[in-house]
């Protein structure tokens, strides 16, 4: 675990963060907040908090949406305006709030402070990701890991297919993280050789052709990467792009510098020990293989990831970067562009056009939100919420992948002061931390059964302390009403 801080930084998830059950589906996609790391002397005093409880399976969570009543009555305006402007006008010359609070079943805005002012939304920004992902994904989708053996025999093609958590050893049924192991594709590429009467030395190529366009988005601050907190992104990946397992969700150790290179020659290894009885060996080839001729190579081999919604849960619960910044790119490829930074980009855009969501005001540097050049206005943030909450397809699962308040992920150590715990087990959100923002976005029902939909972003913070304590009371005067 690095001992610095980045320039982009986000709060300490738990390391017992738990995800759901694993989906049974098969199908293949064709496919930190702002801080100086001299700032980690302080970083109780900027993030807000000590370290988040551990999560537990028992926590309280939110009620189906499903199961709220259709007659629970709206709260008025002067309601929801009354408190909230009270909070923000505590902050002072600490940080501004901007703010929008939405009734999910009328579509109507009960609250609205600077909302359509464009704001720096840190990891908020990850909603507008997953929002994308969903749109273009079957959430049940699993990502394919591939071997294809050329047409004459002659060399084998590794084929990324957008699965960057892959074990090194044997697949773990029922993780997310190490869900398909190259041990097992190795495995299973030796068995199909041998079924076949291959033998003799094959090279093998990495076909990392899914994605293009740089793999580090020259929009992160260069100390983002050196520490970890950011690397180059690619198709395939072993262990969330780390070149060990990552001991807990925020571990930034152990980056490798070229994730695809690592990723064949953990293949290679795997192939030559499983080879040797059959009278198989392998060597490393090419790491920039031309794009993989599936009309007439054969594929010998292959192994699925968990589920697109898993792995898009893992983001939201561990704000993790990397993640998002592939689930970006997938999401690209799947709405047929361009799995590239760009490419993650505009399928953003679109798909919330495409949903009748504003995107005034939106300036997309990256991703996950680690860029400090992102702007997004609660305009924005609040309908990407109220929206799923209400949708029929599968965005609808984006409510489902947001931490609750008091019990999971990000949110695990949040709403634990009396002012605070009435939103524990009823709020969930997705929180954002730089060194000068503060956000929070999410949904709550209020004590009548009413479904509210809200994106608190708090900019040019001078005390995160304090910040973090006015969205976490604002979210918990909506659950009170």
């Amino acid at each position: 675990m690095s001992s610095r801080r980045p320039h982009t930084s986000k709060r300490k998830p738990s390391r017992g963060w738990w995800v759901g059950s694993a989906i049974v589906a098969a199908g293949c996609i064709g496919v930190g907040a702002w801080l100086v790391p001299t700032a980690s002397a302080n970083w109780d005093q900027l993030t807000g908090a000590d370290q988040p409880h551990p999560l537990s399976s028992s926590s309280s969570a939110p009620a189906s949406l499903a199961d709220l009543p259709s007659d629970a009555p709206q709260p008025t305006a002067e309601q929801v305006s009354g408190p909230l402007s009270q909070i923000a006008q505590k902050l002072g010359g600490g940080g501004t709030m901007s703010a929008q609070v939405v009734d999910v079943q009328s579509g109507k805005v009960l609250y609205s402070d600077a909302a359509e002012h464009p704001v720096t939304p840190a990891s908020n920004l990850k909603l507008l990701t997953e929002f994308a992902l969903l749109s273009h994904s079957d959430p049940n989708a699993r990502y394919s890991t591939d071997a294809y053996l050329a047409q004459d025999s002659s060399s084998l093609n590794l084929v990324a297919g957008g699965d960057t958590m892959l074990a090194d050893g044997s697949s773990e049924d029922g993780e997310v993280l190490g869900h398909a192991g190259l041990g097992t594709l190795a495995e299973r590429t030796v068995d199909r050789l041998a079924a076949d009467g291959v033998k003799g030395n094959l090279p093998v190529n990495l076909d990392a052709s899914m994605y293009t366009g740089q793999a580090v988005n020259p929009a992160w601050a260069p100390e983002d990467v050196d520490s970890g907190y950011a690397t180059g992104i690619s198709p395939i990946a072993l262990w969330d792009h780390h070149t060990q397992r990552p001991s807990d969700g925020e571990d930034v150790s152990h980056r490798p510098e070229n994730a695809g290179a690592d990723a064949l020659k953990s293949y290679v290894d795997a192939l030559n020990r499983a080879g040797a009885q059959h009278g198989l060996s392998f060597s490393s080839g090419s790491t920039s293989a031309a794009a993989t001729d599936r009309d007439h190579d054969q594929r010998v081999a292959s192994v699925e990831s968990a589920t697109v919604l898993e792995q898009a849960r893992y983001m939201m619960e561990n704000s993790d970067n990397v993640l998002a910044e592939v689930l970006g790119r997938n999401a690209a490829v799947s709405a047929g562009n361009e799995g590239s930074i760009d490419g993650a980009i505009k399928t953003v855009k679109s798909s919330l056009e495409d949903a009748g969501i504003s995107t005034e005001g939106l300036t997309q540097k990256d991703s996950s939100g680690l860029s400090a050049g992102n702007r997004v206005t609660p305009v924005t943030l609040s309908h990407v919420i109220a929206k799923a909450t209400q949708s029929r397809t599968a965005t609808a699962d984006l409510a489902e992948t947001l931490p609750v308040g008091g019990g999971t992920g990000t949110l695990a150590g949040r709403f634990e002061g009396k002012d605070t715990s009435v939103a524990q087990g009823k709020a969930r959100a997705k929180t954002g931390t730089l060194l000068t923002v503060n956000s929070l976005t999410g949904y709550t029902t209020t004590s009548k059964g009413r479904l509210l939909a809200y994106s608190l972003v708090v900019n040019d913070v001078k005390d995160s302390k304090a910040a973090v304590t006015a969205l976490d009371e604002s979210v918990a005067r909506l659950t009170e009403l």
